[in-house]
Formats: C-alpha cells, sequence, structure tokens
C-alpha cells in the first residue's frame, strides 16, 4: 500500500523585494516592540530596549500588546512612527 505524505508547513513562496531605504543620519529613531504577553515575552522585550538603549543615543521605545489568541490590531501612533519593530511570542 502507498502512504501519501503531507507537509504541514503548507506552500512557502518568496518574492524578491528592495530593501528599506535606510534612515538619515542624526534623526531620532523610534523602535517598536511588540508583545503578546505570554511567559516571557515582556521580559524579553525588556532586554531588547535595554541594551538598545545603552549602545544608541538619540533612540525611542514604543510599547504595544495584544492578548496571545487574538489577531494583532495596532495603533496608528505604532503603525506611522515606528522605523522597525521587534516583537516578541513567549511560552
Amino acid at each position: 500500500m502507498v502512504r501519501e505524505l503531507m507537509n504541514p508547513c503548507g506552500i512557502v513562496a518568496n518574492e524578491d523585494r528592495a530593501l528599506a531605504p535606510r534612515l538619515p543620519k542624526g534623526g531620532k529613531v523610534v523602535i517598536g516592540l511588540f508583545s503578546n504577553q505570554k511567559a516571557n515575552a515582556d521580559l524579553f522585550l525588556d532586554n531588547i530596549q535595554e541594551l538598545l538603549a545603552a549602545r544608541y543615543d538619540d533612540v525611542e521605545f514604543l510599547r504595544g500588546y495584544k492578548a496571545a489568541s487574538v489577531p494583532a490590531e495596532f495603533t496608528d501612533e505604532f503603525l506611522n512612527r515606528c522605523h522597525m519593530v521587534a516583537a516578541a511570542f513567549g511560552d
């Protein structure tokens, strides 16, 4: 008997995209730190914030949160002000 196996990862497709433009030097950079509020996710982001703040002078951090079991909803401030985002999904 022949068994057919299915890949549980699904179909992966990659699209080539241009890199985001570099930010001008000397301006303030806003980094979003987004957590699903599972165990240790906020601790991980706290450590990222501490390390980046110690290394770079003109950095501002915005925090975003969501419940682990629902899709994320971002505020306009988070979407419009953040230059980059680090997300943490703990368990």
